[in-house]
């Protein structure tokens, strides 16, 4: 984890120095409003131009909300200083932009556009409108908005003196913000690779978050309009409706990516239900509604903060309870809910001007890529490993299908096709069990009675974890166990028989018993072997220990082996001590 965090702030600063080369601190700096002020009817520019207007300008948000606003500019009446030329704003809906200069005399200039004359620019989501020619003799520029449904697009006017979007910056911008977007499609084309190999829904949702955050860079940045012609009806519904299928599309990727039992199933819930939400809010600001004007991007702003609550809250809960792929996100995710943060506390407080932090949002969807991406080819290989784990376990006992029918244990067939892979994973102790004066059991207490004997023994040598049972046929079980400690647990399992037996089978009166036969059988010393031969020696110390007396165990554990022939050590001191014989209590 230390070396993520160290990987998010390396990278973090690497695209904040290459930013701030181009981003808008390279460009000229704008000349900002010197006042913004509201108006239930339209001024004329009689009344601009004449002594009687008294100015005040609160500055405070809720000025920016009547039907025409009107925004002044101050001019500088120094000759030496270049005169600005053009007006830019943010895109909104508006019906009509009137700009008016007014020379010290009194004379005036004038034009008009509408939204759907006005020129859309790259960059931002912005536009740009020439203005009336300005000279030395102009005391102020006045622009009026009429019918402004959105209070950004008024409270954001800048002029500049050249046409921002032609300037070796805005270029290189463009430059920087085409390696962002092209970057963004990079991890898509992994998560379809993965789900590929992989069929887990957290791969293509995250696919879709990744189109989804670059369709938002499309249009936040402004390269849609250097490829396509949009009006800012339509180019202000797509940047909004983008926002809120990423929003909804988080919010299902959040849910699939977080592991099983590490977050709150009410949380996760709640935090499909605020994705919806989200969703759900973005479309109906991007409708416009009239009765939602009164609010201009507020309302859009309001709708999402429980969004943005409900992502963090989800997110600390993950982090609580022990999520490894949520602190992926959580790294990738912070200067991307740092941008949107500032946006809603400026669009919400009357701190100023509000900020879109575009920079910070940059940042932000680069580190969601990367760092998320990185999270989810963590998950992706996590997973790969347990299920190849899985299906390891899988192999060596579902994959035995031929099952006994009275105690569901494998049988003969089984092991015979998979006896060489399981010897491969360390299977190297064979226990023969066979019950002792078993048919008295069913000649006296009848076979129904004598089933649940067999039944009672199948479940006492299956318990152990690291066994599989088998039945061979009849009474007689087969265990193959792994682990140094193999015959210790076989003799436990042997002595514990007659305990369970009697307990579970209460009607019979006799007493159950059980020999058994162990063969250890390394894989280094006998690494051809089959399962015949195996079989047939564990078989013959079944015999003894069923010669010596019954309810005992005889064990061996081989030293040397040859394909169809079992040869033992010819030392008789290694074979005494090899040879162990086990007598009940």
């Amino acid at each position: 984890m230390g070396r993520v965090i160290f990987l998010a702030i390396a990278f973090a600063a690497t695209v904040a120095t290459y930013a701030s080369a181009y981003f808008p601190s390279r460009m000229e700096t704008p000349q900002l409003a010197s006042c913004v002020v509201p108006f239930e009817a339209p001024v004329s520019a009689a009344t601009l131009a004449g002594p009687g207007l008294h100015w005040q300008c609160h500055g405070t948000r809720q000025d920016a909300a009547a039907e025409h606003m009107l925004v002044r500019f101050d001019l500088s009446a120094d000759s030496e200083v270049e005169a600005p030329k053009y007006l830019r704003s943010r895109i909104g809906m508006f019906d009509q932009v009137e700009l008016t200069v007014i020379d010290r005399d009194g004379t005036m200039r004038q034009s008009r556009q509408t939204q759907d004359s006005v020129r859309l620019i790259s960059g931002e989501p912005m536009f740009l409108v020439e203005l009336p020619e300005i000279t030395p003799e102009s005391r102020a520029l006045f622009v009026r908005y009429d019918g402004a449904r959105h209070d950004v697009t008024v409270l954001r006017s800048k002029l500049f003196k050249a046409d921002p979007s032609r300037t070796m910056p805005h270029y290189h911008n463009m430059l920087f913000l085409a390696l962002v977007l092209g970057m963004m499609l990079m991890p898509v084309v992994f998560d379809l690779a993965f789900w590929s190999a992989l069929r887990s829904p957290f791969l293509l949702w995250h696919a879709a978050l990744s189109l989804a955050f670059a369709s938002m860079v499309l249009l936040r940045s402004g390269l849609v309009v250097e490829f396509v012609e949009i009006s800012i009806e339509t180019w202000r519904q797509l940047l909004i409706v983008s926002l809120g299928v990423a929003i909804l599309v988080a919010a299902f990727f959040t849910n699939a990516f977080v592991e099983g039992g590490r977050l709150d199933q009410r949380l996760r819930k709640l935090l499909l239900a605020a994705g919806i939400w989200g969703f759900a809010a973005s479309a109906i600001h991007a409708l416009g509604l009239e009765v939602l004007a009164p609010l201009g991007g507020r309302f859009h702003t309001y709708a999402l903060l429980p969004v943005l609550a409900v992502f963090i809250w989800a997110m600390a809960d993950a982090y609580r309870r022990g999520s490894r792929s949520i602190r992926f996100q959580i790294v990738g995710w912070i200067p991307l809910l740092l941008a949107y943060s500032i946006e809603i506390v400026t669009n919400v407080l009357p701190l100023g001007i509000p900020s879109e932090a575009l920079p910070l949002f940059y940042i932000g969807v680069l580190s969601e890529t990367t760092i998320t991406a990185i999270g989810v080819a963590d998950r992706f290989f996590m997973l790969r490993r347990e299920r190849d784990q899985a299906r390891t376990k899988a192999e060596a006992l579902e994959h035995l299908s031929e099952r006994d029918p009275l105690t569901g244990l494998h049988n003969r067939r089984a092991i015979d096709a998979r006896f060489e892979d399981l010897h491969r994973a360390g299977y190297e102790t064979f226990a023969l069990i066979d019950l002792d004066h078993f048919k008295p059991v069913n000649d006296t207490a009848g076979h129904l009675v004598g089933d649940e004997v067999l039944k009672v023994v199948a479940r006492v040598i299956e318990s152990d974890g690291d066994g599989i049972a088998m039945r061979m046929g009849g009474e007689e079980f087969l265990l193959v166990m792994r682990g140094k400690d193999a015959p210790a647990r076989a003799e436990k399992l042997r002595n514990a028989i007659p305990i369970r037996v009697a307990q579970e089978v209460p009607e019979l009166e006799q007493l159950v018993t059980a020999s058994m036969g162990l063969l250890v059988a390394p894989r280094l010393a006998v690494p051809m072997a089959n399962f015949a031969d195996i079989y047939s020696r564990v078989d013959m110390l079944l015999y003894e220990a069923k010669a010596q007396g019954r309810n005992r165990t005889v064990s061996e554990r081989l030293q040397a082996f040859e394909r169809g022939k079992i040869r033992q050590s010819t030392q008789p001191e290694r074979r005494k001590n090899d040879r162990r014989k086990t007598r009940a209590a």
